[in-house]
């Protein structure tokens, strides 16, 4: 009688431990809040994810915020980065690098078919588009004139953010 007790105990624990095999209904109710991938990509995580690295009080105490776009229609990627407080071009230049290719790694770790950036490179999807990046105060964006920096790097190639705001041909 104790064996087959501890045999009917064992059984219930078994089943206890099981996967359930419950197939849904058919219906997508269920997955309607879950963020679908678009091209490999979960846009709505990547942007929450890069809100959460670059605006980042702690490691960037100078950053307001960050926002950026991607415009496949127009074949570019853009990158608006506010600021708080006054840093120098050099250090707007060397944000702006690490931001652009900080967007590229996150799209790189959720579809691997995107290469990460590196030394010489933005990165697999970064590249496919013209980069463009400004980085001024918060409190005067509207303001052009009291921007630290705006560059716009063609699609395909690689070069280092330029500090100073570039002019644009009726400026001479």
């Amino acid at each position: 009688m104790k064996k087959f007790m501890l045999l009917l105990l064992c059984i219930c624990l078994l089943s206890g431990c099981t996967k359930s095999n419950i197939v849904p209904d058919g219906s997508d109710d269920q997955y309607e809040d879950v963020p679908q991938p678009v091209g490999g990509i979960v846009w709505e995580q990547l942007w929450e994810d890069f809100d959460a690295i670059y605006a980042d009080p702690n490691d960037y105490p100078f950053v307001e915020t960050v926002n950026g776009g991607v415009y496949p229609e127009e074949g570019a990627v853009r990158f608006f980065l506010l600021l708080n407080t006054t840093i120098s071009e050099e250090e707007a230049a060397e944000f702006a690098e690490t931001v652009i290719k900080g967007f590229n790694d996150l799209i790189s770790e959720q579809n691997s078919n995107y290469a990460p950036s590196s030394e010489e490179s933005y990165g697999g999807f970064v590249e496919q588009y013209s980069i463009y990046v400004m980085v001024g105060p918060d409190d005067t964006k509207v303001d052009k004139s009291t921007w630290i920096l705006e560059d716009t790097i063609p699609a395909g190639q690689y070069r280092p953010v330029r500090p100073g705001v570039e002019l644009d041909e009726t400026q001479g």
